[in-house]
């Protein structure tokens, strides 16, 4: 049996099914984490091809308006409100800390360094601005510039430097994608390496002691508690296998039933103590004389039961005198006290085509018991006669 206390047991699944949880916990985080980013590159993505749509759109309406299509007004001035909000959350997306020093410079270089891209921004916005709120006149040197500065930055710069945005954020996002898979995978092992430290030294150990447990209390069930016989219920589901066997084979089967004499006397005149040093020592004369295929039990108080296989009634008689003679002739020394114990024995041959041959017998070899009791005890029922001794001794001995 494993050395390990139930709370030590407790305390061991207790770490392990916290640290469980707390890797299941911060799996979770993880994977929510890689679903922001990847949710956060997504919008990023999206904001920003948005924007290169707008910027070819606002050209668009723009030379409408130009050519006297006042129509385009409205939808020109809202796509330039569009188009200025998406810069604003491009600008906050470039603010926030990205956990890459090398995307951030490149972020700020783009939009506030030498690429310049926040202020020609700024320039785009407010020549389309002016546009939507002026008309076309001839001559007019601010709305000339104006259109070709939008026709200018739509072609080329501001597009490229939109892109680059997205390529940024999005090598970003791939690199903190990648180190959460990472962590993800750690965070796996970890787990499965705890699973199985649980199952070597806390489940194995558990099992095995549960099994334990279980095998202790199924002997307990089986087995007398003072003599360490089989109980009643036991030698009866022993002696139906026996029966069936002998019932397959035709083979002889016997049973004795035996009855320490005047066991209450010694109970009132020296004790249950020594009442019960009594049974243990007919229980272990029962078994010294019993061969291994024998059943042996204690069926109730001071009363026993051997079931003898292959095993004839006058051969029977031949074990039964064989233990009466043993304990009559050897007093029980028990608490400083020697106490002279005699037996009586009732025997039955078991009618193996009988509905129930157990009780049968036992209720033959009982009321024989009950006979002993009348002829004096210290004997041995039936008595038999002297043809069957000879048939008995004719059949050979025990083996």
């Amino acid at each position: 049996m494993s050395t390990l206390t139930a709370r030590g047991l407790t305390l061991r699944y207790l770490i392990a099914l916290g640290l469980v949880a707390f890797l299941s916990i911060a799996s979770h985080f993880v994977v929510k984490d890689m679903l922001r980013v990847s949710k956060g590159s997504a919008e990023i993505i999206n904001v920003s091809g948005r924007q290169r749509m707008l910027s070819q759109r606002i050209v668009g309406l723009a030379l409408e308006l130009d050519r006297g299509d006042e129509s385009a007004r409205a939808s020109l001035k809202a796509a330039i409100k569009e188009f200025r909000m998406a810069h604003v959350k491009l600008l906050d997306f470039a603010k926030v800390a990205i956990d890459s020093p090398a995307a951030e410079a490149r972020l700020r270089d783009t939009y506030f360094g030498a690429a310049g891209t926040d202020h020609a921004m700024q320039l785009y916005l407010a020549a389309a601005d002016r546009i939507a709120d002026s008309s076309r006149k001839t001559g007019q040197p601010q709305y000339d510039a104006d259109l070709a500065l939008l026709q200018a930055s739509a072609r080329g710069p501001l597009l490229e430097a939109l892109e680059q945005v997205v390529t940024i954020h999005q090598s970003v996002s791939e690199e903190r994608t990648e180190r959460l898979v990472l962590i993800q995978r750690l965070l796996v092992a970890v787990v499965v390496i705890t699973l199985q430290i649980e199952a070597l030294f806390i489940f194995r150990p558990m099992v095995r002691d549960i099994s334990g447990y279980v095998r202790q209390l199924m002997d307990l069930a089986d087995r007398d508690y003072l003599t360490g016989l089989a109980n009643r219920r036991a030698f009866s589901d022993k002696a139906r296998i026996e029966i069936l066997r002998a019932r397959r084979h035709r083979h002889p089967l016997s049973i004795i039933l035996v009855d320490a004499d005047y066991f209450k006397q010694i109970n009132d005149m020296h004790g249950h103590l020594v009442g019960d040093a009594v049974l243990v020592a007919l229980a272990h004369s029962l078994e010294a004389g019993a061969r291994q295929e024998d059943v042996v039990g204690r069926i109730g108080g001071e009363e026993f039961a051997v079931l003898l296989p292959e095993t004839s009634l006058p051969q029977a008689r031949e074990v039964a005198e064989r233990l009466r003679r043993s304990m009559a002739g050897c007093p029980i020394q028990a608490h400083g006290k020697s106490v002279e114990v005699t037996v009586s024995i009732g025997m039955a041959s078991v009618p193996l085509d009988a509905a129930d041959p157990l009780t049968a017998a036992l209720g033959t070899a009982d009321a024989m018991l009950y006979k002993a009791k009348e002829s004096g005890r210290n004997c041995v029922w039936p008595k038999l006669t002297r043809v069957d001794t000879e048939s008995a001794s004719q059949s050979g001995n025990r083996s």
